[in-house]
């Protein structure tokens, strides 16, 4: 423990909130909450039988941050949101995960939606051979709908969506599919038969001994000494509509409780909050559904395992593998690329790239059209670029606030040049201690890396981890330069 924590913990009260620990690259590593902040941030930081799990993120820690939270729910709200912004290795981070389509239904219309902000009433998520596209056509062809509903037709389709009509549901549509073949439009009497083959889909669905209004989502988890696996069982009208596993490699200190917990605050950013949420029963049928989730995530995880480590080798590994050949003292977290693209000197644009942790952060990516007046001279678009975007560290776009680990310009000797350039010509001028001069680097299409200290490249193992993530940043930021400019030239009328 240095003298630094040393001091901050003295002054930590004893009241609810949640800390956040940092590396000597002032990354966050670890977020957590407690009860009482002193007892739970000292803790880590005696003497004492530590897990291996504690041992190796105490020993990366060389400070703390805490923030005092009124109540114990308020401090899980801001752990989730602090966890969803930082990504922490330390802490179980929502992975596998896919945004699944809801139903909205408003005063007078229906639609499906993947954004949760909208006014209206929601239903779903639906997955898993229940899809939102197949519910939808089987409300047009229920109601005869398109476009604006009046109100009783939105309040039946209410019911229709919360069970409550269902088995009427297949019988009108049975009629109309009866009515179409007797009028000989056999492609219209296809449709009503599909439509029917889906809702006997659907109720196979249903779960015995459970009233049709139960919206409950119930969790599972299960770790190994490798991963941490979370299973999700979404329940919607009394029945299953699926299934879904997260996993995370499990280097969390925290209790498979705790990390659950943690887990189920960020599932919540991502997804619509049911009437109750279930990770603990003894009896009935919230037990079955419970002892099934806990099921599915013991035999993902030991499935799981091989696929989780491999991709970790690929993305984190890699980092390491990157620093390690680099020889930063600081961990590797968060790249960025740039790439300049053109059509024979003209249409000039540029492009960031951003991986984090060795994967895509596409939500990151910014493109630039190119201000300068020399369209040719690709070290002065490098430098243009670098310098847009050095400008903004700090400031309130989230693609630019952070401060990169490593940025790569995709070239030789010149751009390296001309992006160190850059860093020495910024508005508000970069210390070497914030911003070391040897976090950029050149890369070349012959996998090449150039170091502002050595004159000679460094060609690296073409079987290593740490090669593979150099190209695949690369070939990123070249796809996403092309694409732009492309588009660029298309809405111009250009050919």
């Amino acid at each position: 423990m240095n003298d630094r924590i040393n001091e901050k913990l003295q002054l930590v009260p004893h009241v609810p909130g949640v800390y956040e620990m940092r590396d000597m690259a002032n990354h966050v590593i670890y977020i957590g909450k407690a009860k009482d902040l002193f007892k739970r941030l000292s803790s880590y930081f005696r003497k004492g039988n530590h897990d291996a799990k504690t041992i190796a993120l105490v020993q990366r820690v060389v400070d703390f941050n805490y923030f005092v939270c009124k109540t114990e729910n308020d401090a899980l709200a801001l752990e989730a949101n602090l966890i969803r912004r930082h990504k922490p290795h330390y802490n179980v981070l929502l992975k596998d995960n896919k945004t699944f389509p809801y139903i909205l239904v408003t005063d007078d219309k229906i639609e499906i939606t993947r954004q949760l902000h909208k006014r209206g009433k929601y239903f779903g998520p639906y997955f898993n051979g229940i899809w939102a596209s197949g519910i939808m056509d089987t409300i047009y062809d229920l109601f005869n709908v398109r476009g604006k509903c009046d109100p009783e037709t939105i309040a039946n389709i209410k019911r229709f969506l919360s069970g409550e009509d269902e088995f009427n549901a297949r019988e009108v549509l049975e009629q109309k599919m009866n009515q179409a073949a007797e009028l000989q439009q056999f492609e219209l009497a296809i449709r009503y038969r599909n439509g029917m083959n889906f809702l006997d889909k659907f109720k196979e669905r249903t779960i015995a001994n459970v009233a049709r209004n139960v919206n409950c989502d119930v969790f599972g988890c299960a770790s190994t000494a490798q991963v941490f696996v979370v299973s999700v069982l979404t329940v919607r009208a009394g029945k299953i509509i699926g299934i879904q596993n997260f996993s995370n490699l499990n280097n969390s200190p925290k209790t498979d409780a705790e990390k659950l917990d943690e887990f189920i605050g960020q599932y919540y950013f991502e997804n619509i909050r049911p009437t109750e949420v279930v990770t603990d029963a003894k009896v009935g049928y919230k037990k079955k559904l419970v002892d099934m989730a806990n099921i599915n995530a013991q035999e993902y995880a030991q499935t799981s395992i091989e696929r989780i480590e491999q991709k970790h080798q690929f993305t984190h590994g890699a980092c390491g593998e990157l620093q390690n050949v680099l020889g930063f003292e600081h961990n590797i977290k968060r790249i960025e690329c740039f790439d300049i693209s053109h059509t024979g000197g003209e249409h000039v644009v540029g492009s960031m790239v951003v991986f984090i942790d060795g994967e895509v952060a596409r939500k990151m990516y910014r493109k630039f059209k190119i201000r300068h007046t020399n369209d040719s001279d690709d070290y002065a678009s490098i430098y243009e670029v670098l310098l847009r975007r050095l400008n903004r560290i700090g400031g309130t776009d989230e693609s630019f606030r952070e401060t990169p680990d490593l940025i790569i310009a995709d070239g030789g000797k010149g751009q390296l040049s001309a992006a160190m350039l850059a860093v020495d010509n910024v508005d508000n001028p970069l210390s070497p201690e914030s911003f070391p001069r040897d976090r950029i680097i050149g890369f070349t299409e012959n996998n090449e890396v150039f170091l502002i200290n050595r004159s000679d490249p460094i060609v690296l193992d073409k079987h290593s981890y740490a090669l593979r993530l150099l190209c695949r940043v690369r070939d990123e930021a070249h796809r996403f330069a092309n694409h732009y400019r492309k588009t660029l030239i298309k809405s111009k009328g250009m050919r």
